[in-house]
């Protein structure tokens, strides 16, 4: 190879379109293949340190800033200013020209952040230094991987050493090969005295060492991880209790080399529960001691109770004048309470012991079934599930049998068709089965159109604490203990309950108990229907309205100029806390969530100051959420009482009677009856629109033209929220939003909307799919019932111009 020392005097032909004078003879060398197809940045610089080759990899490197021919000074000068240490930069180039020896993995940092590691070869002809390959490779990535690498490593000892978590690591043998400094804290060595020494000589007292040696045995023989309890010996002597983790150490090969195992101190863990334990044990005796006692006492007491009660009949049958009469009945009723009170604390014995009487008495059959559809209509009435009933006209008499524990098995399987059916029906069917000399068998069946009962869990469905699937607890709530408790009280009343299967229902449960019949008909007549509350004005109250919800705002101030009552309106926290520090008021209308502060903290707010005008004023908390919880919370913070939402202006009058009538004896009842003439879309809840506006249509059509103008943008605004997963705003405005769909009628969307609330809960990334497949159906039913709902406010304005209501 000629020298490249000096240039050509002739143009040569350019090798890839950068050969330059003196790059011929080089590129003449087998190393031109090398420097024409390398992927990394590769300069050559001639003996003075010129340019005289750079391929377009390093071009791009140094953005073009280098070209063929430039010296070696406007090199340097070009690369300077990019770099983060120049002066180093240059200080090794110097040695690099001193020495001409090879040099490789320098490194170096760019003010950007990269790397670039320079590779530096120099070209000799026999002894004749004749030029340099310069090989510069981007190495920003593999460092930036290695910091991460040393920063997790930091981390994670760091985060070791600072837990209350023990760790340490050893050899197949046992023995220690590294220790983390939370390692010693708990057991009092010093790292060099632990190192080398075995794990369990040193840390497992004597009676343990073999059961110590035999898991971790099993741990390598089995390739598996433990985890137990085990007490443990300190340097100071003392011992602890702690739960060690412990799994195998690898090598590349994957072949066991070892072990790790991470000790948690449970000693207080450990006294607590022996402390339990031996509570436990002290109360069960106490408990037993206490079943005696009662057992024994109240057998002691009803022995003479029972002759003062019979000497007070025999006296009543003698010649007595009237004062003596008078002795007698309160003699008889007195001790009739005593009794009463006797029995109970027996029957809380008994019921300890796993003993429970069935106590017959005369009672109406179809009574009890209407009480007990009332309740279950006033707790569905705003969801899409009707509650119906056959009874068999052949029961038409009085029975005799324990009610009280009848209707407690109808509570209890109600409850469960209630919560189990989100819409749909939940039907009582009752028929005689047999009747034979005077005692009547009668089957029940509660029947619903909810989710069902696979047929493989039926077996389980009846047993204490057992529900049919896995996640109805996670998912409805629940103890499993309703249907059980309705299993025991049928079969302690001599009777039978099945799931059996009806066309129509998914799940039907069906009882068969024995009554006597009395032969005695039923009172003929029943209560009349349709009843509410009169109406009545209160024109001196004073009343605070907080609320920020434009159609529940626009419908309670309907409602308070109905009943003309003054009131004042807060739309949030700041303006509600105002208002009542102020001026004193007669009633709160409250909701609970309040932009601005919690409606909670402000009624805690409310209580906490004595110098405050409304501390004793009654708090109305006005509420979607019709959970026991929201209950419990709301008592706790000093609220008086709480109105469920969506209210009808019935429910909200029994509230301004109950709070704001002086004389409750003033109570009056009489049937209001749909006179307005109006008819609701049948497409919308019907029964639920008369209810809510009785005869009020002008403040229907207010409240279905706030919804029209408003519902859109707002869904719109809950879709961009989930969209940014910022849940708890979601939430907020969901809760917010849920009430207007029912006021229009759509109450089914409401359930949806509760739906979607509970999943907003918890684990709400990992229920987006769900979350938003909800959220799209609520916005699919929202528009196609959205052309009703305004078909409908158009309806009711024509009403109003025709009937001349404005």
């Amino acid at each position: 190879m000629k020298s490249i020392g000096k240039e050509a005097k002739k143009n040569t032909a350019p090798v890839a379109g950068n050969a330059n004078n003196g790059a011929a003879d080089l590129f003449s060398m087998p190393i031109t293949a090398w420097l024409q197809h390398n992927n990394a940045g590769i300069l050559v610089t001639n003996e003075q340190y010129r340019c005289i080759w750079i391929n377009d990899i390093l071009r791009q490197h140094t953005g073009n800033l280098i070209q063929v021919g430039d010296s070696y000074a406007g090199m340097i000068t070009a690369l300077t200013p990019m770099l983060a240490n120049p002066a180093a930069f240059n200080k090794q180039l110097r040695i690099l020209r001193k020495d001409k020896k090879p040099w490789f993995g320098w490194e170096l940092p760019f003010l950007n952040g990269q790397f670039r590691e320079v590779t530096h070869l120099p070209v000799f002809q026999g002894e004749k230094f004749v030029g340099c390959i310069w090989q510069i490779v981007d190495v920003t990535r593999r460092n930036s991987v290695q910091e991460a690498i040393r920063l997790n490593e930091q981390k994670f000892r760091t985060v070791l050493n600072n837990l209350n978590a023990a760790m340490c690591e050893t050899d197949l043998e046992g023995n220690i090969t590294r220790v983390y400094e939370s390692f010693c804290r708990l057991s009092g060595y010093r790292e060099d005295e632990l190192l080398g020494k075995n794990l369990t000589e040193v840390f497992v007292p004597a009676e343990k060492k073999l059961y110590a040696k035999a898991l971790r045995k099993r741990r390598l023989d089995h390739n598996v991880p433990l985890l137990y309890d085990l007490e443990v010996v300190l340097k100071d002597g003392s011992r602890k209790w702690v739960v060690c983790s412990s799994t195998n150490v690898y090598d590349q090969s994957g072949q066991i080399i070892g072990g790790a195992a991470v000790h948690m101190d449970i000693t207080r863990q450990k006294l607590l529960q022996q402390d339990l334990e031996n509570a436990r044990r002290s109360a069960e005796e106490a408990r037993q001691a206490q079943k005696e006692f009662l057992a024994s006492m109240s057998h002691e007491i009803r022995t003479p109770l029972n002759a003062i009660i019979g000497m007070a009949h025999l006296l009543e049958e003698t010649s007595l004048d009237a004062q003596q009469k008078e002795y007698i009945n309160l003699l008889k009723h007195s001790s009739g309470i005593l009794l009463g009170i006797v029995s109970d604390i027996l029957d809380i014995s008994r019921i300890e012991a796993g003993e429970f009487q069935v106590n017959q008495r005369e009672f109406n059959l179809r009574e009890l079934i209407q009480s007990l559809r009332h309740t279950f209509e006033l707790k569905l009435g705003r969801r899409p599930v009707k509650i119906t009933t056959e009874l068999d006209p052949a029961i038409n008499t009085w029975l005799i049998g324990d009610n009280m524990l009848l209707n407690q098995i109808l509570l209890n399987l109600l409850g469960n068709a209630e919560k189990f059916t989100t819409e749909g029906e939940i039907a009582i069917r009752i028929h005689q089965d047999s009747w034979l000399n005077h005692k009547s068998w009668i089957s029940f069946r509660v029947c619903d159109t909810g989710i069902g009962i696979k047929k493989d869990k039926l077996e389980h469905i009846f047993l204490n604490y057992k529900q049919a699937e896995g996640d109805i607890r996670e998912q409805y709530g629940g103890t499993g203990l309703g249907l059980a408790i309705a299993k025991q009280l049928v079969e302690l009343q001599g009777g039978t309950i099945a799931v059996e299967e009806m066309t129509g229902f998914q799940t039907v449960f069906c009882f068969k108990l024995p009554f006597i019949d009395t032969g005695k008909p039923l009172a003929a007549g029943s209560r009349k229907p349709g009843k509410t509350l009169k109406q009545r004005t209160f024109e001196n109250a004073r009343i605070l309205v907080v609320e920020d919800n434009q159609m529940n705002l626009r419908y309670i101030m309907s409602l308070l100029q109905k009943y003309k009552i003054n009131y004042n309106v807060a739309t949030n926290g700041p303006d509600a806390s105002y208002f009542l520090e102020s001026r004193q008021y007669d009633l709160i209308l409250m909701d609970i969530r309040i932009p601005g502060m919690n409606g909670l903290e402000l009624a805690q707010k409310i209580r906490a100051n004595e110098d405050l005008p409304n501390v004793a004023t009654p708090v109305i908390a006005t509420t979607a959420v019709a959970m026991e919880s929201t209950a419990s919370m709301a008592r706790a913070a000093g609220i008086t009482d709480i109105l469920i939402k969506p209210y009808t202006p019935d429910q909200l009058l029994q509230v301004f009677n109950k709070y704001l009538n002086e004389d409750e004896t003033e109570l009056i009842m009489e049937e209001v009856q749909n006179i307005s003439g109006y008819d609701f879309n049948p497409d919308l809840n019907v029964q639920f629109l008369n209810g809510l506006y009785e005869n009020n249509i002008s403040y229907a059509a207010d409240l279905f033209e706030i919804f029209i103008r408003i519902i859109r943008d707002e869904i719109g605004k809950i879709g961009d929220l989930l969209a940014k997963d910022d849940w708890t705003t979601m939430k907020f405005n969901l809760h917010k939003l849920k009430p207007n769909f029912a006021m229009v009628g759509l109450t089914w969307i409401t359930e949806k909307i509760q739906v979607l609330e509970g999943l907003l809960l918890t684990d709400q990334d990992q229920r987006k799919t769900e979350i938003t497949r909800l959220y799209n159906e609520i916005v699919a039913e929202m528009n196609k019932f959205y052309p009703v709902v305004n078909a409908e406010y158009e309806k009711m304005r024509k009403f109003i111009e025709a009937n001349g209501l404005r």
